[in-house]
């Protein structure tokens, strides 16, 4: 089965190329898509065309999954992987995604693979990273999107890839970013239970106890169908935490 790799870009000359060496220095991917933001001022798009990547232009719309699924809509492999400029493929992931991929004994429910990710020494499993190239299956979210099943997206099965660390997180997460669409994403959809999980973890990070257990609590009463079960489980915790 064939594999395109997918990714978008803002100005990213100095980390784009570790990314996709780490792909390409042994056979794995047919093609690479990167959709490059039409704010970019660097060489983003020469590194690029180095490395003989597909590529075009798009307008950002604080919409993460609005851009990645722009650039679904150009590839054409059996299955899709998706990185970002600042994330390395590791040894284990390249074997353990070829392996998968020419045994040909994916399960026909399963929709895609979460990853697990090392970020400087903590290591999450993050939402599918490799998936059918399949209509039907598109990012929802403006931020911390995730590939899901239209039109139901409960119905999406994602299981772990076998193994792991898969992938290397050298950049740094832009929690104001990151903040500001989330908050988006609830104007979009008041019920969104991952915006509010994700407000929650944050509140937990930066110490903000009633928040983190407050965003826990709408999150978990949205309903959890749409989260995955680790999540769940530390909503919970959350949820019931002393101030």
């Amino acid at each position: 089965m064939s594999l395109s790799l997918c990714a978008i870009a803002l100005d990213e000359e100095r980390l784009l190329p570790g990314m996709l060496m780490s792909v390409t220095c042994q056979p794995l991917v047919s093609e690479v898509w990167i959709g490059v933001d039409s704010r970019t001022t660097d060489q983003t798009e020469t590194v690029v065309e180095k490395f003989g990547c597909h590529t075009f232009r798009f307008d950002w719309h604080d919409d993460f999954a609005e851009a990645r699924n722009q650039v679904l809509l150009h590839t054409r492999g059996d299955w899709i992987l998706a990185l970002d400029a600042d994330e390395r493929l590791l040894p284990t992931a390249r074997l353990a995604i070829a392996d998968l991929l020419d045994g040909g004994g994916i399960p026909l429910n399963v929709d895609g693979f979460r990853m697990l990710i090392d970020e400087g020494g903590d290591q999450e499993w993050t939402a599918p990273r490799l998936f059918r190239n399949e209509p039907e299956l598109r990012y929802v979210g403006r931020v911390h999107e995730e590939v899901r099943y239209l039109p139901d997206p409960p119905r999406t099965m994602s299981v772990k890839l076998d193994g792991g660390p898969h992938l290397l997180h050298l950049g740094r997460a832009k929690h104001d970013r990151d903040r500001r669409l989330l908050h988006l994403r609830l104007k979009d959809n008041p019920n969104d239970a991952v915006a509010y999980c994700y407000l929650a973890l944050m509140a937990r990070r930066d110490g903000r106890r009633i928040a983190a257990r407050t965003f826990a609590r709408r999150a978990l009463n949205c309903g959890p169908r749409s989260l995955h079960h680790e999540r769940v489980a530390q909503l919970r915790q959350l949820a019931v935490a002393l101030p």
